[in-house]
């Protein structure tokens, strides 16, 4: 089931540049299946950690032309430890946005994660106490996204965020399909103008005995996933 839509306005959404984002590694409260906005820092577990080493070896395995050349991360515990650990054989500059934060979830942050996702498919100005709409969340991810490939234009960067973040990209750009992005998988975004509304070719790069490639569930070109619900936070 696809979520409401409201149509992008004619502006660019985001700057025509490539770059790389992944999820953060699995976390402790993931695995409890609570969910866990912009407001609760919780932790990676043993698999998160093991997933962010793997994580590390797919950049590592990119022909060095095409790999990142910065890590942005949001300042949330989970993200900064995916960095450290995925950084750790390419030595990368690294830079925290708070801005990149998960959405803040209010009155929803801890519940378990089958009783907050309704909300998450109705409407998207709906504010939860303490906390922000989808629509609020989608500008400020959009801003923030915005003004870092700007700023960082001649890098190629590699964001290190969350599910929500995902999700939020595809609403900005009026594209509302219900997928689930696993942890510390590796996305590539690649302008695409024929994909619009959502423009951007979409790579998933993965470990499986060797580095393979494959069009991302995300982008626009795979066959439809909405019969598969996105993952908690």
């Amino acid at each position: 089931m696809a979520f409401p839509s409201s149509k992008p306005d004619t502006a660019p959404v985001l700057p025509a540049t490539p770059f790389f984002m992944i999820r953060h590694g699995e976390t402790v409260m993931n695995a409890q299946r609570l969910t866990c906005g912009g407001g609760v820092d919780t932790t990676l577990n043993d698999e998160g950690r093991r997933q962010a080493f793997v994580a590390g070896q797919v950049l590592g395995t990119l022909p060095v032309p095409a790999r990142p050349t910065l890590i942005i991360h949001s300042d949330m515990a989970r993200t900064r430890q995916t960095t450290e650990i995925l950084n750790e054989g390419l030595r990368l500059p690294v830079l925290g946005d708070n801005e990149l934060r998960e959405h803040m979830m209010g009155e929803w942050e801890r519940k378990p994660w089958d009783e907050v996702f309704p909300h998450l498919r109705g409407d998207p100005d709906v504010v939860p106490a303490g906390g922000e709409s989808r629509r609020q969340f989608g500008a400020r991810i959009r801003a923030a996204m915005s003004r870092l490939l700007s700023a960082h234009a001649s890098e190629r960067v590699l964001f290190v965020t969350h599910g929500g973040v995902f999700h939020s990209f595809q609403h900005i750009h009026g594209v509302n399909r219900n997928l689930f992005i696993p942890n510390a998988t590796l996305h590539h975004f690649a302008p695409e103008p024929a994909h619009a509304p959502m423009p951007w070719k979409v790579t998933l790069y993965e470990w499986k005995n060797a580095l393979r490639e494959s069009v991302a569930p995300i982008c626009p070109s795979h066959p439809d996933q909405s019969s598969k619900s996105f993952g908690q936070r």
